[in-house]
């Protein structure tokens, strides 16, 4: 009786074990091949983009701004608005104050803007201050609706690039801009921030326009036909209100697309805990947005074959993958170990044993993200600039530093994605005009 026992317990722990196996290799085999899907498409972020040619008409927009308490930087946002090379006629700027303590209405209206006041204080957040503002602006007197947070800077030709996009492409439903820091320098975050973003604009968000695909919003310097926001409403559920739009306008059959002619800079947060809620907010969402629309976007890849639709299957699943990839890296490596070195060391699979050798098989999964950053800090700032830029390379550490702090963000946001009720404000102190960023990034 004994022997079976252990005869059975020897067959479990063995075919335990090669499920395992089995396991991690189809796993591997998923990462890899996505690895090498998003390897293909972000090729094409090495060509530009093609000039966009002039508008004969000037289409009319309505400029939304969600605001809480952003006197210290609304300003800056509105003197941009203001100095456009577009007629003034042309646009109407609506500043939403949402519960506001400060001057913020003030602010608005100084600058010829628009100032609703909002007052409700039972249900906080940008997404349920867009929907208020939403339902006392005309969007049928409007060919698109425009939205800027009130952190940010356009630049001067961004509502005449964004016209042109739209006379050249008639059937964009929604564009979003090329999204651009305006603190890129201030610390090794921001800077971490800005390599980040100029990378993602090039090797996603243009690669994937070149193809046909479809961008994402990004919840900033983007329009959206004024039609196509009457059929679709705004009535989001989830803390990406960008995002959940987004997923939506691809379901539904159309695609975000990406201009990269229109520019605007977004204030990027200087303190790690700062940053950290708002990467944490994001994640929640994207979670939230994933559980709830992965499934009909596979549903519909299957139906239709068509290549948008596991695209965007692949990007919900993105913090998913990334938490599984690095379980993988881990139990990889455990699993070499123990499979080489304990359960079968006679078959002659090597295994480290100097301290040499150890330090060289745990250290290579880190060396080759370190390869990562260094060429994300090179490739990204000189694709933007249009020549070789190096200056950033001294900035690998923060940039790795960076996507350490995204480890524990991704995991913890997973377990907090059934909330999205608790919408926490990014303060933005930093004021810079457009002035002066233009003169800094001439210099």
């Amino acid at each position: 009786m004994e022997a079976q026992q252990n005869e059975l317990f020897f067959w479990t722990l063995w075919w335990g074990w090669w499920l395992l196996q089995a396991g991690l290799y189809t796993l591997f085999a998923f990462l890899f091949l996505d690895a090498a899907y998003q390897f293909v498409i972000g090729f094409r972020g090495w060509w530009s983009a093609r000039p966009l040619p002039a508008a004969k008409t000037f289409r009319r927009f309505a400029v939304l701004i969600p605001a809480h308490n952003e006197a210290a930087v609304l300003d800056g946002l509105l003197e941009s608005l203001n100095l456009q090379e577009y007629p003034r006629d042309r646009f109407d700027v609506y500043v939403s104050c949402d519960n506001c303590s400060d001057n913020t209405a003030e602010v608005a209206k100084s600058h010829g803007a628009i100032a609703l006041i909002r007052e409700d204080t039972t249900k906080n957040g940008k997404t349920w201050n867009v929907r208020w503002a939403l339902q006392r602006i005309r969007l049928e007197d409007y060919d698109g609706l425009v939205m800027f947070d009130a952190d940010n800077l356009a630049d001067r030709d961004f509502l005449a690039r964004m016209n042109d996009y739209m006379e050249a492409h008639p059937d964009a439903e929604a564009i979003q801009g090329c999204l651009d820091v305006k603190n890129p320098d201030d610390n090794w975050l921001t800077r971490a921030y800005a390599l980040a973003y100029w990378y993602t604009n090039r090797f996603w968000q243009l690669a994937r326009s070149k193809w046909g695909l479809s961008c994402t919003l990004g919840g900033t310097g983007l329009v959206v036909r004024s039609a196509t926001m009457r059929r679709l409403g705004w009535n989001m559920q989830s803390l990406t209100e960008d995002l959940e739009l987004s997923t939506r306008l691809i379901l539904s059959g159309k695609r975000v697309h990406w201009n990269d002619h229109a520019r605007l800079f977004d204030e990027k947060p200087q303190s790690l805990k700062v940053s950290w809620r708002q990467r944490t907010r994001w994640m929640q969402g994207h979670y939230w947005v994933c559980w709830h629309y992965v499934f009909a976007a596979l549903k519909r890849f299957a139906q239709t074959r068509r290549l948008q639709y596991l695209d965007l299957a692949l990007y919900l699943m993105a913090p998913v993958k990334a938490c599984v990839s690095l379980v993988v890296m881990i139990s990889g490596m455990i699993y070499t170990i123990v499979n080489n070195a304990i359960l079968f060391p006679t078959l002659g699979a090597k295994v480290p044993e100097t301290a040499l050798e150890w330090a060289f098989f745990l250290s290579v999964p880190f060396l080759m993200i370190l390869a990562y950053c260094a060429w994300v800090d090179v490739v990204g700032p000189s694709k933007r600039s249009g020549k070789l830029v190096l200056k950033y390379i001294t900035a690998v550490p923060a940039y790795f530093l960076f996507g350490l702090t995204w480890i524990p963000i991704l995991f913890r946001a997973a377990f907090m994605a059934g909330s999205q009720a608790v919408w926490v404000k990014t303060e933005h102190t930093r004021r810079v005009s457009i002035d002066q960023l233009s003169a800094r990034r001439s210099a």
